[in-house]
């Protein structure tokens, strides 16, 4: 344990704590005022007319609509194609939120996104600020709250800014273990990220596997072998609870055990002879396939088989494609180089960069030429080199600080291989980029602050790693 002296060298300022809430409380009060801004409308799927206010539509908005309409027709148990083709959890959240009233369902949807959000990233800047990169702790924490794109998509209809607030929220508790080095402390933060992961996974079960390796990462750093065998099996039962009531729902609605049935149709996007890797639905795509009998889950997993069977049968094309597929994964939200599903992403609404591609040839020959191109790869390169830059800093630091480091590079890279084994798409790094922001602000803090006392400041944690 740290001695009372060291406790209390890292214990937050006050002056720190103040900043972290006075940009929290800023920030949202300001995404209030948009979001009683944004103008109501009815939006027809073709068979319901949804009147949508005080939120943004979001790329995967009309499932989700038409995945919630049935659950208010029909029950939880409705055999709607949609709610086990894509994951049902955002639609039962949705159909949860409606008993407040359906006329208010979007409102509240977008408040309480909003504030989740504006809370993981006090909570979790709130910790940092008690470690020995408490100065990076207000700059990481302004860059999180004013990224146009992370920001705003707690604004919109989709499950992303959950994913990304979950995962801010697990780091923060992370860190609130390992600087207290306590055993209560560390039973009830594993239980509550436990509970979030599995949270976040009844949305988008692809954030399990880096979740629950992440979670093992930790406790293994806490406890000795044995006792960490019996803290692994009970967090991997926490949480299992979430993703398998969505396979209760679908084996009494539909009669087969699956969590979704899209992973084979995701996974054949991204690959055959004629594809690219990228989320291309006019394009050629796909790998040859016979049909099978069977439900939607027995479908699915023939169509898993045959794209791995391809992968294996093509070992040049399969390296392309995975080397394309990480490449869209990072690719800019907007330009030349743009791969994915983000056009409703709000952010493009006030792109400058977007208006001047619009307004005349030039601009669109500017945009997307040479030079457009030039910047896009620009971009993405520095991104990518703050990134490494600051899982670097974090690695030199040692102790907590290390371990910080390792579980958010845990939770990218993991997220990013799955990526490259499904489709080309850049809106699946959106569940990350609240963990890449944080390392790509501590690596522009390390370049451009090097002299100063941030990065030295502070005693040495009693964890060694």
């Amino acid at each position: 344990m740290p001695s009372k002296s060291k406790r209390a060298q890292m214990a937050p300022k006050r002056s720190a704590a103040k900043s972290l809430l006075t940009w929290g409380l800023v920030i949202f009060f300001i995404k209030l005022i948009i979001i009683f801004r944004i103008q109501g409308f009815n939006y027809d799927t073709g068979t319901n007319i949804y009147f949508i206010d005080n939120i943004w539509l979001g790329a995967d908005g009309e499932n989700y609509l038409k995945s919630y309409k049935a659950l208010v027709n029909d029950g939880i148990f409705s055999k709607e194609t949609f709610l086990h083709y894509w994951p049902a959890g955002y639609p039962i959240l949705l159909w949860t939120l409606s008993f407040f009233g359906e006329s208010l369902l979007f409102s509240i949807l977008s408040i309480l996104q909003t504030l989740i959000y504006s809370a993981a990233v006090f909570y979790f800047t709130y910790q940092l600020s008690k470690t020995r990169i408490r100065n990076y702790a207000v700059f990481v924490s302004v860059i999180l709250l004013v990224n146009p794109t992370l920001s705003l998509t707690s604004i919109c209809i989709g499950y992303e800014s959950f994913a990304a607030s979950g995962l801010l929220i697990v780091i923060g508790l992370l860190v609130q273990d390992l600087v207290s080095n306590s055993d209560k402390i560390f039973i009830r933060n594993t239980t509550f990220s436990a509970l979030t992961i599995g949270f976040i996974s009844f949305f988008q079960p692809r954030l399990l596997l880096s979740g629950l390796i992440s979670i093992a990462i930790w406790i293994l750093v806490r406890k000795k072998l044995k006792s960490a065998a019996f803290f692994l099996i009970l967090s991997s039962i926490i949480v299992a609870v979430f993703p398998s009531a969505l396979i209760i729902r679908n084996h009494n609605a539909n009669g087969f055990y699956a969590i979704s049935t899209n992973l084979g149709g995701t996974m054949n996007l991204g690959a055959g002879d004629k594809a690219d890797g990228s989320y291309r639905p006019n394009g050629e795509y796909g790998v040859p396939c016979s049909s099978v009998q069977g439900n939607a889950a027995q479908q699915d997993s023939h169509l898993v088989q045959c794209v791995v069977k391809w992968y294996l049968a093509n070992p040049i094309k399969s390296i392309e494609l995975l080397t394309n597929k990480a490449v869209f994964f990072w690719s800019p939200w907007f330009g030349p180089e743009a791969v994915g599903s983000m056009a409703r992403n709000p952010w493009l609404t006030i792109n400058p960069i977007v208006d001047i591609a619009k307004n005349s040839q030039d601009g669109y020959k500017l945009v997307y030429g040479s030079f457009g191109k030039f910047i896009s790869w620009s971009w993405m390169l520095a991104s990518l080199a703050l990134l490494v830059i600051g899982f670097w800093r974090l690695w030199q630091f040692g102790g907590i600080e290390k371990i910080i480091g390792l579980f958010a590079a845990t939770h990218i890279v993991l997220n990013m291989i799955i990526a490259m084994g499904t489709l080309g798409d850049h809106r699946q790094r959106l569940p990350i980029l609240g963990l890449s922001i944080f390392l790509q602000a501590v690596g522009a803090q390390t370049i451009f602050k090097r002299k100063s006392g941030a990065l030295v400041q502070g005693p040495t944690l009693p964890l060694k790693v």
